[in-house]
């Protein structure tokens, strides 16, 4: 599970999620002022983490509002990342054919 903490302000403490948008969208980008990436499938999210995209994340519960949260503040990607990079690599001998 992807998630951050809020560490400072009023509302510290809260756990945030990634945050989906009307479209059934997620947003990452390289910087607050450039242009968005839609991603459909919340699969894909570690990988852009792992190249630097920061990601919207919010708390619906909290009526917290998306906000931009860089990788390096977001925990539980980089697990789901080095699996998917290893599945790509398996090869048919590994799934006893």
């Amino acid at each position: 599970m992807i998630f951050a903490i809020v560490s400072r302000g009023k509302n510290s403490g809260i756990r945030l999620l990634p945050h989906r948008y009307k479209d059934n969208r997620y947003h990452v980008s390289l910087g607050d002022e450039g242009p968005f990436i839609p991603i459909s499938d919340d699969r894909d999210i570690p990988s852009y983490l792992a190249n630097g995209y920061s990601l919207r994340m919010s708390n619906n519960a909290a009526s917290q509002n998306p906000s931009l949260i860089s990788p390096e503040s977001i925990q539980g990607w980089k697990s789901f990342g080095s699996y998917f990079g290893q599945s790509c690599a398996l090869k048919a001998e590994d799934w006893g054919e």
